[in-house]
């Protein structure tokens, strides 16, 4: 997948093919997408629909993948022990810190020279993580495992973690409906609780560092782990953020977002958004992560009722964010 860069800061583009615009995270800059961008990304979308409208039959799955794998991106990677690493990528991602390459059972993490202790710091933030015992063995496995490390000629540093191949960048998918929305608040507030748990503030809990698997309906939390740091450790621009609060905040904005509002003060009900959905994205969130999953299970109740699978899978129109 190719990707648009802001025109005024230079960072990645969120794409809204249901609006035929991108809009930039980081200045908020609007651009219009072209034809071309139009035909191709819509194109793309259909693509990624397409492969996710498959259920039970694992073969033909697979063809999907390897047809969706066809059209990756190459880069090469040059290391300091003199060996070389072609990446074959499906998304590519810019942040300040690094360039994060989705591969198809790895993320590659490149540090550029002047950020190259960040990846120690990613490294040492996933190794402290702890789980409560009688959860460890689940709840661990959406969580980074870091598999690999090399130093580059260019001063910079490439980390690499293992995904499952069924799992893909949440901000590939675009614009979602309610119930999509709703089964990834519930995997986002499973990680809350985990960090809170920990004690952590992650400061990057967004579709860019979210990774979902469609088929199991299950979130893992990849990118950004640089950034993490304890309950009243870290500060913004010389002032302690409110941290208590943080994660949960970062969870409505998500959900928000994926609905296809610019902020979660934003969100409000219609035919695809029940009521009890957009109160509690647009709501504020309890004191910690353990009452808020209590609020959430109450809310998504009265949103849709009883617990259903709902496929990834339904059509154009919800991928691409239609009424």
């Amino acid at each position: 997948m190719k990707n648009l860069n802001c025109k005024n800061c230079g960072a990645d583009m969120r794409i809204d093919i249901s609006a035929m615009t991108a809009v930039c995270h980081y200045c908020g800059t609007k651009y219009v997408l072209s034809r071309e961008d139009t035909d191709y990304f819509r194109e793309f979308y259909h693509q990624m629909n397409s492969f996710l409208s498959l259920e039970h039959d694992e073969q033909e799955r697979r063809k999907k993948a390897d047809t969706l794998w066809e059209k990756a991106e190459t880069e090469v990677l040059e290391c300091t022990n003199g060996s070389s690493i072609e990446i074959r990528y499906m998304h590519c991602f810019h942040t300040n810190d690094c360039t994060i390459y989705t591969a198809r059972r790895n993320i590659i993490f490149c540090f550029d020279k002047d950020h190259a202790d960040l990846a120690e710091q990613y490294r040492k933030n996933v190794s402290l993580l702890d789980y409560p015992s009688a959860d460890t063995r689940q709840l661990s496995n959406f969580f980074p495992k870091v598999t690999g490390g090399f130093s580059l000629t260019n001063g910079g540093t490439a980390l690499v973690t293992a995904k499952d191949e069924d799992e893909y960048p949440l901000s590939l998918f675009g614009t979602l409906g309610g119930r999509h929305v709703a089964w990834i608040i519930s995997r986002m507030e499973n990680l809350c609780c985990v960090l809170e748990y920990n004690g952590l503030v992650h400061l990057e809990l967004n579709e860019n560092t979210l990774y979902i698997n469609p088929y199991t309906h299950q979130a893992s939390l990849y990118g950004g782990w640089w950034k993490a740091g304890k309950h009243n450790s870290l500060s913004s621009d010389g002032k302690t953020i409110l941290q208590c609060r943080q994660n949960l905040l970062q969870l409505r904005n998500t959900a928000a977002r994926l609905l296809g509002f610019d902020s979660a003060q934003n969100v409000h009900s219609s035919r695809e958004i029940p009521k009890a959905l957009a109160q509690f994205i647009s709501g504020l969130p309890e004191n910690n992560a353990y009452d808020d999953f209590a609020l959430w299970d109450d809310m998504l109740i009265k949103a849709y009722g009883e617990r259903k699978f709902i496929h990834l899978d339904t059509d154009d129109e919800t991928i691409y964010g239609g009424g």
